[in-house]
């Protein structure tokens, strides 16, 4: 088809879409100085969670299927429920009637009893909102299944080596940033200097007798999704993944933090919602940064007012959740070499205003 196209960022976006242009016929080759899945894509918990924003629903129920065809029996045939928490009937009604108008996550108030007997680690006094999504991944595991799918059908992968936009730009070919929370570094002086910025990610893995039923997660933690604000800077969650179980998780903007620091504090604050974590066994302490766009949104197609240079970033903590369909969603614009089919809340062109 007569398209050559070099990707910077070898998670799970960039992986995708390397895979789908592949698929279609262009010559494709992903660079990444750090590696395959080295950021966000291959440290997080590993849960595809539904986005609980309007625009960006398609794109999950989308990475969804396609989470199957790649993973197999890796992926969950089914979700395990989310469990929202509150400290009172009224903060889990107003959960309530929020996830109530996404009809699909049958959304279920619990009183502390019903609460406790769904999920026997909780505290005591916690009221719940039961969600019907959640599937557990290995999200490094994801991320290298794409990534080869997309050397099978032809990508190169060159890792390890310093990246010049610069001198990728002169080659001629088409060009896509997908650098994650690196992604507004790399595209200094063609996006502004907060349209794609990091937000930084504390977990501790830990171990417990018991193991949670449910990913558990403050309820505050989905607020502001698409204010572009951050209510909590660290709201508990516990997550079992196939690669570890965690309590976090952090909502940082700014310098790295001092993951030390944070990892006591949120194992204090969250023997308020599970008990047992007093008692846990810390096994490791990781930090990440996940890209944070200006309105917590992704930002896929063209970079306004450049021509053969893309983006695809901004997924923040739901980047395993959306990456396969943000993928397939940009290659097809390069491939037409329009991104008008991208909606207006996710395309790039809204970065035009800033």
């Amino acid at each position: 088809m007569g398209r050559d196209v070099t990707i910077i960022g070898a998670g799970i976006v960039g992986c995708a879409t390397a895979y789908f242009l592949a698929s279609a016929g262009a010559s494709v080759t992903v660079l990444d100085p750090s590696g395959i899945a080295a950021g966000a894509s291959g440290r997080n918990n590993g849960l595809i969670e539904h986005t609980y924003d309007v625009p960006t629903v398609p794109l999950f129920e989308e990475t969804v299927t396609l989470l199957r065809e790649a993973l197999g029996a890796a992926m969950p045939a089914a979700p395990v429920g989310t469990l929202l928490i509150a400290e009172s009937q009224d903060e889990a009604r107003a959960l309530l009637a929020h996830y109530s108008q996404f009809p699909e996550l049958a959304p279920q108030l619990l009183t502390p009893e019903d609460a406790r007997t769904q999920e026997p680690l909780l505290g005591p006094g916690l009221w719940g909102c039961l969600l019907e999504t959640g599937y557990p991944i290995r999200p490094l595991g994801a991320t290298e299944a794409v990534a080869e799918r997309a050397r099978r059908a032809g990508v190169e992968f060159v890792l390890g080596e310093p990246v010049a936009l610069g001198r990728l730009r002169a080659s001629g070919r088409e060009v896509v940033v997908a650098a994650g929370a690196m992604s507004g570094e790399v595209l200094a002086g063609f996006i502004g200097p907060d349209a794609v910025t990091p937000l930084w990610g504390v977990i501790v893995s830990i171990e417990l007798p018991r193991r949670p039923r449910h990913p558990i997660i403050e309820g505050t933690v989905t607020r502001g999704l698409t204010s572009g604000k951050i209510e909590n800077e660290s709201p508990f969650t516990l997550l079992d993944s196939p690669s570890y179980l965690a309590v976090g998780s952090t909502l940082l903007q700014g310098n790295e933090p001092d993951g030390s620091a944070w990892s006591r504090r949120l194992l204090n604050q969250g023997t308020r919602y599970v008990p047992s974590i007093e008692k846990a066994r810390v096994q490791d302490t990781l930090v990440c940064a996940r890209p944070k766009s200006f309105d917590n949104r992704p930002i896929l197609g063209r970079v306004p007012g450049q021509d053969r240079l893309w983006v695809a970033t901004g997924h923040g903590g739901r980047g395993m959740s959306l990456g396969l369909a943000s993928g397939r969603l940009l290659a097809e614009a390069i491939l037409a070499g329009s991104d008008a089919a991208i909606a207006s809340e996710l395309s790039a062109a809204r970065l035009s205003a800033r």
